[in-house]
């Protein structure tokens, strides 16, 4: 057992590991560094500046003159006491042009934890902890000698989140980020502007106008502008790649939120910077491609962007480089005036900010690199001095193909006078979109709107010059004549990106008919992204449209569907008569249908929802509907409750289910008996049947589980009636818990006893006083203080209960500094990361229950995909000994406690007015009504049971911390760029399968029966599909199956690469596909919504070997 390696440990003794691992920090030689990258064929990368000419480069720009400036922080993470702030603003020259700096220049010293520089106007805007200054140099020196606050009141809680990452966008306005844990409050001329969390502002220098574009994320990180304006962003805590940035656009962890918006790359690396391949330098097939530094996995992962409905879809694609050096930290990207790609590496064999402290000896303080990437055979592009060149060259050069060039020349624009004479003549003489869309930009730059200009894009065949303009008309509306038409017109563009820019537009525009006009989009295609978007703008602006609505007024016309998605997005009731008539006489579509059905539940009167129920004999969705409204909404039927008793005898699971609920939700009490009939005499319907018993919560319902607990033949009645009782009187139920988990000799806790008493300190306690001179199994009194220890409030009396009935010996989470060098060692040399992955993936460890792999899994912990990149090994074996010593941001547990003395623990994914839903360890959603909650806080326990690791061998343990050092380099456990399948759901045993496959063969498992229950299954790392880890559901004999399940969401026909079908069958719906008997296969396939569309069975009896599924592309 792993317990053996610490039986010498002392509990009290709490050492510092900063000596850990000391002998496995990287050679930081340059020369040895270069060689280790990984580079495409014809690429070549090239040191431009290293240490001491630089030290911890954060972020990078060039100027006009095509010199490099960065700001450099030795002093991050924190300022040690009684040290001088010494962090400095650097400018680097190539002044013989052979691609090495070899001029330095300190424009600036003095500064405290800088994040962020942008030469500009005449200076440089600098993040400086709270405040955003502009340096001067005045006399010519290099060396700035005027300082003045732009902006100040950014939070600095954490100084990894504060403000940070310059971007000088096409409209002159200078675009800024900051992280989770940071709190803003700036002072404008405009008023305070305030930012609770993660987001992107944009600040327009001429008028002092700071606003937020987007909220949310992790810790923003990356933020670009591509060739028409679209902007995108990277998250350096989050996992999903390429985020789509528009305005009002909420992405996760935004304080308050109550939609989000996902990233287009769920299960990536988290990334950083963010920069777009672009000049006659970079060869065509990289052109276009957005690059991103892992700087965990000390690579940067490439993605190729296609127009998607209102957004884009992105796919990554093979990484852009990769270093097997573990102190390569790439965390900015830009192009540069050369043409050649910069990188700024931040070269730390250390990079956690929270997880390993902050005064350990391998974090580095002195170094930092500046890369230069190149490509063989493609002649670089001339540097030129823009400071140099007229107003006229100038213009020349804001439509060059060289997207560096326009940049640089339009900044360079901005710090000349009398600009706008000579820039509207040479406008005026423009014929083509391109450059048209490009001297649009000039004009915003210089802070002018060229309303001739965006009319002219406006009409464009193109829809990427048409949403340009309509990005320049949201920020400069009132400047536009006739800007209502334009958006009229543009909410009915066939293009979606475009109508999503006309909603924005709309956005910023607040009037009576902002909304009704905005909902026009409705009569189109609309996708998520859209939807967020009419959402928004109906909760924004309720108050201009709403009242004119309750006052009789026609807003919506004779648009239904546009009245039932306000009502919908408000969570209020308007006027619901109207909809009744449309749901009698059958005049809606399906979708309408099941919109019009969900907006009566979620804010229809009583009396509404009796006229709702009505329909549920025709419709019986509407059951789960009025579930949802008596439980979040505590509101039934007015009256008809008898229609209820007819759903009790439904042969359909679903239905019977939902029923159940309601009869013990409405306390109907003619509904009692058939609920126990069903209980006690129906296996299939039982467990429903108890939950609806279990609502009625009186006397009467107590006596019987209290009865069928001590007395039932049956065990499974037995186990739901002892769950069941728990819930209403834990101390009635808690000896006859005792006696089942006594019987509980392998410690599964299969039947989620434990998870039944700890949702209240009642029933813990209750739990706990029943144990008193018990004895458990060691197995499952482990398993529940691992259940106990991750319950938001750990029941003391509990674990100590569980402690001595399972007579467990403490085993100290805390090894030496000794210890742990040996530990690690151990690791290196006797660990195996494949049989370490077999460990990770066992159930009774729960890894796969909580965490993804690039996207797989779980999502209520961090997301593993390049841990093994990032993380020290003591870090990861602390984390598997002590989960609550370090706890990942974005992952803290939350913790809802109810009136009633009951509480939930789990990760938070949405809350709204009404109510808040977790999702808890096992992937449950909890959903809790507002009304029902005491209050709610964020736990310092994490979700990860302590202990979890107690069950190990010491091998296997090693094999485990191996296995994840191992993810995330490159190797066999480095998730491919490759479009495999790796996200399934698996068919768990069902009696019916046995008769079915005698019947029917595998077909058998591709019907759409209800009583089929799926579990969520992922691939390993590789992609591979192992038939022997998914449940076995037999057929008749010996034969036993692995059953799944799998989407594929790509439009039209798909190749999909099989690397053996030898024994596998496989379904599109209920349609067999026709396979090769053995052998690699490629076959043709219609990609479909449905996430669980097509079936694949493996004989798992006879086949032993793993399946490979691959989307196959051009």
């Amino acid at each position: 057992m792993i317990t053996r390696l610490f039986l010498a440990v002392s509990l009290t003794t709490l050492p510092t590991f900063a000596q850990r691992g000391l002998k496995d920090i990287p050679d930081p030689d340059p020369i040895k560094q270069a060689a280790a990258f990984n580079l495409p064929e014809g690429m070549e990368i090239q040191l431009v500046a290293s240490d001491p000419m630089i030290a911890k480069p954060v972020q990078m720009n060039f100027d006009s003159r095509g010199r490099l400036w960065l700001v450099s922080s030795g002093m991050y993470p924190h300022i040690v006491p009684g040290a001088e702030e010494n962090d400095k603003v650097l400018i680097l020259e190539d002044t013989n042009g052979d691609g090495i700096a070899d001029k330095r220049t300190v424009f600036a010293d003095n500064l405290h934890i800088p994040t962020a520089v942008l030469p500009a106007d005449g200076g440089a805007y600098v993040a400086n902890s709270t405040e955003i200054i502009f340096l001067k140099d005045t006399d010519g020196d290099g060396k700035a000698d005027q300082r003045r606050v732009v902006l100040s009141g950014f939070g600095t809680e954490d100084t990894h989140h504060i403000v940070h990452t310059f971007e000088q966008g096409p409209d002159g306005m200078l675009y800024f980020l900051q992280s989770i844990y940071i709190h803003s409050h700036l002072e404008t001329p405009y008023g305070v502007r305030r930012l609770m969390g993660g987001g992107i502002w944009h600040f327009r220098p001429e008028t002092q106008r700071a606003e937020i574009l987007s909220k949310g994320l992790i810790n923003p990180w990356g933020f670009i502008f591509d060739e028409h304006g679209q902007t995108f962003a990277t998250d350096g805590a989050g996992g999903h790649g390429i985020n789509d940035i528009f305005p009002r656009s909420v992405f996760r962890t935004s304080p308050g939120a109550k939609r989000i918006v996902d990233g287009l790359n769920p299960g990536q690396p988290k990334l950083c910077g963010l920069e777009i391949l672009s000049g006659s330098h970079v060869p065509e097939k990289f052109r276009g491609v957005l690059i991103a530094p892992d700087f965990r996995g000390h690579r940067i992962n490439a993605y190729r962007l296609n127009p998607e409905g209102s957004s884009y879809n992105s796919t990554r694609i093979d990484d852009f480089l990769s270093s097997s050096h573990r102190a390569f930290r790439p965390i900015d990207v830009k192009m540069g005036p050369d043409g050649a790609l910069y990188i700024a590496d931040w070269y730390n064999p250390i990079i956690q900010h929270g997880e390993v402290d902050f005064r350990d000896a391998r974090r580095d303080h002195s170094r930092g690199r500046i890369w230069r990437v190149t490509f063989k055979g493609q002649p670089l592009i001339e540097k030129k001095d823009f400071s140099k060149f007229s107003i006229k060259e100038l213009l020349a050069h804001t439509i060059s193909k060289e997207r560096i060039h326009r940049e640089q020349a339009r900044n360079e624009l901005r710090t000349r006078t009398d600009v706008l004479p000579e820039l509207s003549a040479w406008s005026s003489k423009l014929t083509d979109d391109f450059s048209r869309m490009q001297a649009m930009w000039n004009h915003q730059a210089v802070n002018h709107t060229a309303i001739n200009l965006i009319k002219s894009l406006i009409a464009s065949d193109d829809p990427r010059y048409r949403a340009a303009a309509l990005r320049v008309i949201y920020h400069r509306h009132k400047e536009v004549t006739g800007a209502t038409n334009i958006i009229k017109k543009a909410i009915n563009d066939p293009n979606g990106r475009v109508r999503l820019w006309a909603v924005s537009c709309l956005a910023q525009m607040p009037g009576p008919d902002s909304v009704p006009t905005a909902l026009q989009a409705l009569n189109h295609p609309v996708d998520k992204t859209m939807d967020f978007a009419l959402w928004s703008i109906v909760r924004e602006h309720q108050e201009h449209w709403a009242p004119k609505f309750e006052a009789g007024k026609p807003v919506f016309g004779d648009k239904l569907p546009h009245l039932i998605f306000a009502m919908k997005a408000l969570g209020k009731t308007l006027s619901l008569e109207s909809i009744f008539t449309s749901l009698d006489n059958g005049s809606l579509t399906p979708t309408e249908r099941k919109d019009a059905i969900s907006v009566i539940s979620q804010v229809g009167s009583a009396n509404n929802l009796s006229r709702l129920f009505k329909l549920a004999p025709k419709e019986p969705t509407i059951l789960n509907r009025l579930v949802t409204a008596a439980q979040i909404r505590k509101l039934q039927p007015a009256e008809g409750q008898e229609q209820l008793l007819p759903f009790l005898d439904s042969k359909k699971p679903t239905v019977f289910a939902s029923a159940a609920k309601l009869a013990g939700l409405w306390k109907f009490a003619p509904a009692r008996n058939k609920l126990v009939t069903a209980f006690t005499q129906s296996p299939a319907k039982r467990q429903a049947a108890a939950e609806g018993l279990r609502l009625f919560g009186d006397e009467e319902t107590i006596k019987l589980f209290l009865k069928l607990s001590k007395k039932s033949p049956d065990e499974a009645t037995r186990v739901i009636a002892v769950k069941e009782l728990a819930k209403i009187a834990p101390d009635r139920a808690a000896a006859s818990a005792v006696a089942l988990l006594q019987q509980d000799k392998e410690g599964k806790d299969e039947h989620s006893l434990f998870t039944s008493f700890l949702q209240s300190a009642r029933a813990s306690t209750s739990l706990a006083k029943a144990l008193e001179d018990k004895t458990l199994p060691s197995k499952i009194a482990t398993l529940g203080l691992q259940r106990a220890g991750t319950s938001g409030r750990p029941p003391k009396d509990l674990m100590a209960a569980l402690q001595l009935s399972g007579k467990l010996t403490p085993m100290s989470q805390q090894p030496s500094s000794a210890d742990m060098t040996k530990l690690i060692e151990r690791v290196r040399t006797e660990g195996d990361p494949h049989r370490g992955e077999t460990i990770y993936r066992r159930a009774d460890l729960q890894c796969i229950a909580c965490h993804a792999i690039g996207g797989v899994g779980s999502p209520i912990g961090p997301d593993l995909v390049s841990i093994g990149a990032s993380a020290p090994v003591d870090y990861l074996i602390t984390s598997l000994l002590n989960p609550n010593d370090k706890i990942k941001e974005g992952y803290h547990t939350t913790l809802v406690s109810e009136k009633n003395g009951n509480a939930h623990t789990g990760g938070l994914i949405s809350e709204s007015d009404n109510e808040v839903i977790l999702r808890d360890y096992a992937g449950k959603m909890n959903r809790i009504a507002r009304s029902d909650i005491k209050d709610i806080t964020i736990s310092p326990v994490s979700m990860m049971p302590p202990g979890l690791t107690a069950g190990l061998r010491e091998d296997q343990f090693l094999d485990l911390v191996r296995f994840l050092s191992e993810l995330g380099k490159d190797g066999d456990f480095k998730v491919s760029a490759k479009p495999l399948i790796r996200d399934f759901m698996a068919l768990k045993p069902h009696p019916r399968t046995v008769d079915g496959m005698g019947h029917y063969g595998t077909a058998t498992f591709a019907e759409k029966f209800e009583g089929y229950e799926w579990q969520i299954y992922g691939s390993k790392v590789s992609g591979e599909l192992l038939p022997s880890e998914l449940p076995q559901v037999r057929g008749r004999g010996h034969n036993t199956w692995g059953v799944a399940r799998f989407g594929i969401t790509q439009k039209g026909k798909v190749k999909l690469k099989i690397n053996d079908t030898n024994l596998l069958d496989l379904f599109a719906g209920k349609t067999e596909i026709i396979l090769p008997e053995k052998g690699p296969a490629i076959i043709e396939l219609n990609g479909n919504d449905d996430p669980q569309h097509f079936t694949l069975a493996v004989n798992s009896a006879s086949r032993q070997t793993g399946v490979l599924l691959e989307i196959v592309t051009e």
